[in-house]
């Protein structure tokens, strides 16, 4: 939760010289807010581990069952389930409760030119300054991970003697943020209009916008950090006969300096007394965002033709591009490497580190085409037509498909369809007053009774046309794969594991492929898919990540026609009126589907033979997808709506 407040004082000067007309400002923004956002409260437990898998052994490259009457070695997803039900998990997860007061500073400082060059020619000319400081907060508990030293830096008072945290004592915006200032967010604003003619007018425009504020969960607030706000995540040991911890748990189930647990913990016996209560780097997930982190901005640019076609009829084409850059998202910044033999990059942090990381970028073109008519013969009509194409590697931090990267170590890899990526998009509203009743075109001279039947309607329509919506499918891989052990939440840069495809094969098989009893559509097309095995033929751990793109597929086409009819009502007192309204929502009752689920299923099997870490090709891996990518919802119904409305 958060409990915003706002300070917001602004001045605008405006000067109109001849054919210029000047304008300045400023305005200056405080906020204070009131922040909890440490998960999960209750804890968490992850099964992950297959454990209950008969145990093999490698001979000369090939796997033997160790027992001949436990025959299956291969982990399949009913392991998985066995595991819930003997509460041997793979990892928990457990936070504190902290609450913080962030305190943030905001100016900016405006010029602009409006320059009427010619009767039929304006200029916009401008330029924007922006300073958005970093969270401060009213207590000093602020903490920031620092590469170098691989410490966490804090000027959170009383954080001594801790292990794996530094004390910082220094003045300035960093000395309160441990962030430093960015003092060159300058916007530039170009614009022009410019009429040929009476009936044509073509506009156009250019500006950038910055980013000062975010919100994006506690992934990019450094006061809640360590070693004042604590994500603790332990990964398990292998259990075994030997290894079961005594009741109660170690206070620290990890020691100091180590890496390992002490011993395995079953989901009964809960979680280790110490664990979000004293600050250890091999259990806590930190925060780092890099200190000279810039600020995200997007450049905007259009173009439009307007074209008066007839007297309250309008024609607009229109070209609408911009470019996103330093855009913020969430990846793990000490994750496992597989080309490197899962090594850590910062080999002295022992656990996983929630980077907020303004690296990631985004492009969206389209043509946009719209008919207005305004109020001819008593009908209003407007038809929008958006044919575009968005591309990014981060469509959101915070909510979204696609919150977070496969491989913190390949952004580019994440370079596809946005999130929001529709193709085609129309849509038509109408709102035509029906010709009849007193001062209408029918009826004109009707009695009291009679208009108060026929009189007054008015008829509105909204029908939307639009491509589906993109979706992408991911899977979870064995414990052993895991680059990110410790991280479970994609708002703090949990990898977006994804399949193998399989070339030349359909990711989707329509909407006519039902499932038996359910009727859920089967809409993934499992042939098309298979999921990157655990080891490779000579028993090397593989990499997790699969050959899919981001965003592979998309729902079927979205229709949906909204009616609206109303009916006013005069009554004996003149200053007072009654509207009746009547609203049908997807009037045709068209079903529109929802988003498919992830797929599931036994990882695959491979005869090839690659490293640690390695990819073998699709081509040798055995094992497609069994379960899961099936679409169970769908969007609203058909919905009737009555409304009843005095108007005095």
């Amino acid at each position: 939760w958060q409990n915003p407040a706002l300070l917001d004082p602004k001045v605008n000067f405006t000067w109109i010289k001849g054919k210029h007309s000047l304008k300045f400002g400023y305005e200056y923004e405080h906020i204070w807010m009131a922040v909890n956002d440490n998960n999960p409260l209750y804890g968490s437990f992850t099964y992950g581990g297959g454990y209950s898998v008969c145990p093999s052994t490698t001979v000369g490259g090939v796997k033997t069952p160790t027992y001949p009457d436990c025959t299956n070695i291969t982990t399949v997803s009913d392991n998985y389930w066995a595991d819930f039900l003997f509460g041997t998990t793979s990892s928990y997860q457990l936070a504190n409760y902290f609450v913080v007061h962030l305190r943030q500073d905001l100016d900016s400082a405006y010029a602009q030119d409006d320059w009427k060059v010619l009767p039929n020619l304006t200029l916009n000319l401008g330029v924007r300054w922006e300073y958005g400081s970093p969270y401060s907060e009213w207590k000093n508990n602020v903490s920031n991970f620092d590469p170098v030293s691989q410490t966490v830096l804090t000027i959170t008072p009383g954080a001594t003697g801790i292990t794996g945290v530094t004390p910082v004592s220094t003045g300035g915006v960093y000395g309160k943020t441990l962030m430093n200032p960015q003092l060159k967010d300058y916007s530039p604003r170009i614009g022009f209009a410019y009429a040929p003619t009476a009936k044509t007018s073509i506009r156009g425009g250019f500006g950038t916008g910055y980013v000062h504020y975010t919100r994006a969960g506690s992934g990019d607030i450094l006061p809640i950090n360590a070693p004042q706000a604590q994500f603790a995540a332990v990964t398990q040991i292998a259990p075994s006969t030997t290894n079961h911890c005594a009741t109660p748990l170690p206070t620290q189930i990890i020691a100091t300096g180590s890496t390992t647990p002490s011993c395995y913990a079953t989901a009964d016996q809960g979680y280790p007394s110490g664990l979000v209560t004293s600050f250890n780097p091999a259990t806590d997930n930190i925060t780092w965002v890099p200190k000279n982190t810039p600020d995200s901005y997007v450049e905007n640019y259009f173009m439009s033709v307007q074209q008066q076609l007839a007297k309250n009829t309008l024609l607009d084409v229109a070209y609408v591009g911009n470019h996103g850059l330093k855009l913020q998202g969430f990846i793990n910044g000490n994750q496992k490497n597989p080309s490197l033999g899962f090594a850590r990059p910062y080999a002295n942090w022992p656990s996983d580190i929630t980077e907020g990381l303004n690296e990631f970028w985004s492009n969206y073109n389209a043509l946009q085409v719209r008919y207005e008519q305004r109020f001819v013969a008593g009908l209003t009509l407007l038809n929008s037509f958006t044919w575009e194409h968005s591309l990014d590697n981060a469509s959101a931090s915070l909510e979204g498909n696609t919150p977070s990267p496969q491989d913190a170590n390949n952004l580019r890899a994440d370079y596809g369809q946005s999130d929001y990526n529709l193709p085609v998009a129309n849509v038509t509203s109408l709102v035509y007053e029906l010709p009849f009743g007193r001062g209408r075109h029918f009826a004109s001279s009707a009695n009291g009774a009679l208009d108060a039947i026929i009189g007054g309607w008015q008829v509105s329509a909204i029908n939307t046309a639009q491509a589906g919506t993109p979706f992408n499918l991911t899977y979870t891989p064995n414990t052993a794969q895991q680059v990110s052990p410790q991280i479970s939440a994609t708002y703090r840069g949990a990898n977006e594991y994804r399949p193998d495809i399989v070339s030349g094969k359909k990711i989707t098989q329509g909407r006519s492929s039902r499932a038996a009893n359910t009727g859920y559509v089967n809409y993934i097309n499992f042939s098309a898919f298979v999921v990157p095995p655990i080891k490779d033929a000579a028993g090397d751990v593989l990499s997790p990540f699969g050959n899919g793109p981001r965003n592979p597929g998309r729902t079927p086409p979205f229709n949906e026609t909204d009616l609206d009819l109303n009916k006013k009502f005069n009554t004996p007192i003149e200053s007072l009126k009654v509207e009746f309204r009547t609203e049908i929502y997807n009037l045709f009752n068209h079903t529109n589907l929802y988003l498919p689920g992830n797929i599931s299923g036994s990882q695959g099997t491979t005869t090839a033979v690659a490293s640690t870490g390695g990819s073998v090709p699709v081509s040798s891996i055995v094992g497609n997808p069994t379960g899961g990518g099936q679409i169970t919802s769908t969007l609203e119904p058909r919905i009737f709506q009555f409304a009843l409305k005095l108007i005095y």
